[in-house]
């Protein structure tokens, strides 16, 4: 059986545990999900895509706010308007469409003035952390079509989430390493959609809807001699554990270097057993901590690149593939401008043959990243 989005399997809930750490300022979760009959086979560097339901609260208030009865069901749909903002639509992003739409029907100058810039920054600035509530209530007194409101919303999309374990290691299950999203204002508090799904409404026993997300290039060499290089800081850390895992049940030969950063070890060094064992028993050769906030000056995995930089560029001279997961926004950016810097100073080189270098290692496949 082939599940995807269409037709999703019901996975079972086995266990879900609290991370970090009690003065931690985020919030990760561990999940262990059984597979089974559903036949699903994934290999390290694989997803897992959940499809979950919208913050019950936030449905309420929508619909109240445009004034209509939540058991209406709308022209064109088969089900409720409460089932379909629970269901079908999403709410926490608001479309483009919609944005337009509200603007060309008040008067907010903020709003209107990000849209007519040039420059794009304003409008993401604008945006940020405001989901459809807000966008609608940014006139008390404007009022829209429920049939015109629902077209200008998009389907509600499915969340992928990259697999924390080894199916070799935990046959018929699947481990998720989940940051639940919470962030407030001076007048609401907000929710990720599915982290929230599953640190909130998902416990053990639950039933979820999942589908499985090959990854065709994030993959581990089939040659069990080749060296890796891992650069996971937070839960970028997620798909790394599954590589451990996978090259230890394999008895592979290639050394393993792990970079992992997050802000203070006693409250965010999630998997730190799991990690440390697989240093004592040699699964792991080289392990690398960036505890940002543990000191003065704050320390990040791009600095404990650098420390080590002479031993990384030897590794990727003797052919090792390095990996990169997590962030694209920042820590993708800043991870590869070291690395830029590291070969520069390694080959007394240009900023040109340098980045060329880069190139090369993309090219040949031994730069890999899993980044959002």
């Amino acid at each position: 059986m082939i599940w995807n989005r269409k037709k999703p399997y019901l996975a079972e809930i086995t266990s879900s545990k609290l991370l970090s750490g009690k003065y931690s300022n985020k919030e990760i979760m561990h999940y262990e999900i059984s597979l089974g009959d559903s036949g699903i086979y994934y290999e390290p560097g694989d997803s897992l895509a959940i499809i979950p339901t919208n913050d019950h609260n936030l449905v309420l208030t929508i619909i109240d706010r445009l004034d209509v009865n939540s058991s209406i069901i709308p022209d064109g749909h088969n089900s409720s308007l409460f089932e379909l903002l629970m269901s079908h639509y999403e709410i926490l992003t608001p479309t483009n469409r919609l944005i337009y739409f509200i603007n060309e029907n008040i008067k907010h100058h903020d709003l209107n003035m990000a849209l007519k810039s040039d420059n794009k920054n304003l409008l993401n600035e604008f945006k940020y952390g405001k989901d459809v509530l807000d966008f609608i209530n940014l006139d008390k007194n404007f009022k829209i079509d429920l049939n015109i409101f629902l077209t200008l919303l998009k389907q509600l999309q499915h969340r992928a989430y990259s697999i924390t374990s080894s199916y070799n290691t935990y046959p018929k299950k699947i481990h998720l390493t989940v940051s639940t999203q919470r962030w407030k204002n001076n007048l609401r508090n907000y929710n990720g959609v599915c982290s929230t799904f599953l640190a909130d409404k998902c416990f053990k026993g639950t039933k979820i809807k999942v589908f499985l997300i090959p990854n065709r290039i994030f993959k581990l060499p089939k040659n069990q001699e080749k060296a890796v290089i891992m650069i996971g800081p937070g839960t970028g850390l997620a798909p790394f554990i599954s590589f451990l895992q996978e090259r230890k049940f394999l008895g592979s030969t290639g050394k393993n270097w792990l970079f992992f950063g997050a802000q203070t070890r006693i409250n965010d060094f999630i998997y730190e057993n799991e990690i440390l064992n697989f240093k004592k028993n040699r699964v792991l050769q080289k392990l690398d901590l960036a505890f940002s906030r543990d000191q003065s000056k704050k320390i990040y995995v791009q600095d404990k690149m650098y420390e080590s930089r002479a031993e990384i560029f030897q590794w990727l001279e003797d052919g090792a593939i390095l990996y990169v997961c997590g962030d694209a926004l920042k820590m993708a950016k800043d991870v590869e401008n070291m690395l830029k810097l590291i070969i520069e100073k390694q080959l007394d080189c240009s900023e040109i043959k340098s980045l060329e270098y880069i190139k090369n290692l993309k090219k040949e496949k031994r730069y890999l990243l899993d980044v959002y």
